[in-house]
């Protein structure tokens, strides 16, 4: 608890500065598991525009979301935080039911433009600016017509030791798998997770870790979200995204989420800024931030390069389910894979 407000206090040194004529206690306490950089160019835009000064709790290489997760809920009985913005959905709705959330009623503005799979029926939580879990490609190292397409491709013998994912035990990584056990089955699940092990795939710590070693050459082609994929292509390595298993179960797409604490210090500015999460603005923000992200809602102005649901098949899945089983599969993924 002592480290926890430590770091709240440090943070609003670091990144509160506001934008507007805000009074010293006109602000919000937001806690976000997206890079620092990335979310800033949506609260710099909620300060000029609303004068409400955010502060930001951000997180670490060594926190990720699993530790914001842990954070919050140890807060409890005490919130410190208004609003949690997190990068994926399972843990959210974790949150959800360990009772840390609290329901909006009415809904945001804008919450009904945004497909009932993407935003939680009783209205705990909301989806925005997704990414896509894409194949990225070294275009030097991998022919034209031996592209892989599928997930299965990562634990075909012939890229022994050529691919990786994430050590799956934080993110959208731990989402992933936790949605393949729902659209999959147990057992292709866990055929798939020993052919990673098997076939000797790279387990690098993070997303953008992964990206980067496609990029460099040290790898072929790996898992990871269209966000860490855009990076590396705009620092010009040869690299493409395959969006996966398009003939079968479709490429998973993992929204953003944003939600309000339940008991927060201040409830009414914490309702604000969700509704700005979920306007146009904010999407056409995030969509032509140099990570790309993916608009959830129709009529967002974005890059001709984001591409969005319709333009490739997504996978089907219920993040409630996903959400419920998260933490039974983080136990797992950390043993297996030590």
């Amino acid at each position: 608890m002592h480290r926890t407000l430590a770091i709240v206090v440090a943070t609003v040194g670091l990144f509160a500065v506001g934008c507007g004529p805000a009074e010293p206690d006109n602000h919000v306490v937001l806690y976000t598991s997206l890079n620092e950089p990335t979310a800033r160019a949506v609260i710099d835009a909620f300060e000029r525009e609303t004068g409400i000064r955010v502060i930001v709790q951000a997180d670490t290489e060594r926190d990720k979301t699993v530790g914001l997760v842990r954070t919050l809920i140890e807060e409890r009985s005490r919130p410190r935080a208004d609003v949690f913005w997190n990068s994926e959905t399972a843990n959210t709705i974790r949150l959800q039911r360990e009772g840390v959330l609290e329901r909006l009623d009415p809904p945001p503005t804008n919450a009904q433009r945004i497909a009932e799979q993407y935003v939680d029926p009783d209205g705990y939580w909301f989806g925005l600016a997704a990414r896509a879990r894409v194949l990225i490609v070294n275009t030097d190292l991998v022919d034209e017509d031996d592209m892989p397409d599928s997930m299965w491709d990562i634990i075909d013998p012939k890229w022994r030791g050529k691919a990786g994912i994430v050590r799956p035990v934080t993110g959208t990584t731990l989402t992933h798998i936790a949605a393949l056990y729902e659209v999959l089955s147990d057992d292709e699940t866990e055929r798939f997770l020993t052919g990673v092990q098997e076939n000797e795939c790279h387990l690098p710590p993070g997303n953008g870790r992964l990206a980067q070693l496609v990029g460099q050459g040290q790898i072929h082609f790996g898992f990871t979200d269209t966000s860490d994929y855009r990076l590396v292509r705009n620092e010009g390595y040869p690299v493409t995204a395959v969006y996966p298993d398009q003939d079968s179960i479709g490429t998973l797409l993992i929204p953003n989420t944003v939600a309000r604490i339940a008991g927060g210090p201040n409830p009414e500015n914490a309702r604000k800024l969700i509704d700005f999460l979920l306007s146009d603005e904010a999407e056409s923000i995030l969509a032509h931030h140099q990570r790309g992200h993916i608009p959830l809602k129709a009529e967002i102005d974005r890059p001709e390069y984001v591409l969005v649901p319709g333009e490739f098949e997504t996978m089907s899945v219920d993040f409630a389910v996903i959400g419920e089983a998260v933490e039974a599969r983080l136990q797992q993924m950390d043993a297996r894979f030590r």
